[in-house]
């Protein structure tokens, strides 16, 4: 199978996961909310004052889009690196400590969100989901920061998975050991010098037929 179809197959499913988990927790939350409330401590909110914002609705939603793209394709290339889960654990580790690091400074985000601390977290790609929709929920996020936030979870998303495929174009072949991101680009740089070199030489053999037909 191509490698392209099978890496963006498996995060489409990662993506599906996803939206699905979210959908069993959100469901019964919904419905809890709306039969129970005035009961069993949940507040009597009328949902008529509730007033539908969307264009923030839709920056919510890229913003959600955008940072699963990001963090399915950063694991999948983890993933294709590491011969055995044990030695990715650390890292998917990190990556999610990452995700969730601003979750520890919402009072400074949410009191000053033009602060050195609030501004690093939301332009930075691992927390920028994170802080950028509870700032977007909040009304803090300017049209522009979202356009910045969302045009580079998208970019920083799909590099990742064409990283993600590259390597495991090696990782299948070298699955008993870590993958070498040096040998890994180094044979990229090779092919790109050869291809890079074999257009040159048929362009000298194209202009080398022309001058002869025009000779004769």
């Amino acid at each position: 199978m191509n490698p392209t179809s099978l890496i963006v197959g498996k995060i489409l499913a990662i993506l599906a996961t996803g939206a699905v988990q979210m959908l069993t927790v959100g469901i019964p939350a919904a419905a809890a909310f709306i039969l129970l409330r005035g009961h069993a401590g949940i507040p009597d909110i009328s949902l008529a004052a509730l007033v539908p914002e969307p264009s923030a609705m839709i920056v919510g939603a890229l913003l959600l889009v955008g940072g699963f793209v990001l963090f399915a394709g950063t694991l999948v290339a983890i993933g294709s690196v590491m011969p055995t889960a044990k030695e990715a654990s650390g890292l998917f580790g990190a990556i999610v400590v990452m995700m969730f690091v601003p979750l520890y400074a919402i009072p400074l985000i949410l009191s000053d969100p033009g602060s050195p601390v609030a501004q690093l977290f939301t332009h930075f790609p691992f927390s920028a989901p994170v802080t950028a929709m509870l700032r977007n929920g909040l009304g803090s996020l300017s049209g522009g920061e979202a356009a910045v936030v969302i045009a580079e979870l998208f970019i920083l998303g799909t590099a990742a998975i064409a990283l993600a495929v590259k390597l495991f174009r090696h990782g299948s072949i070298q699955y008993t050991s870590r993958v070498s991101l040096r040998n890994v680009f180094g044979d990229w740089s090779v092919r790109a010098a050869i291809a890079t070199i074999g257009r040159k030489s048929e362009r000298r053999i194209q202009v080398g037929r022309k001058i002869g037909r025009n000779v004769d």
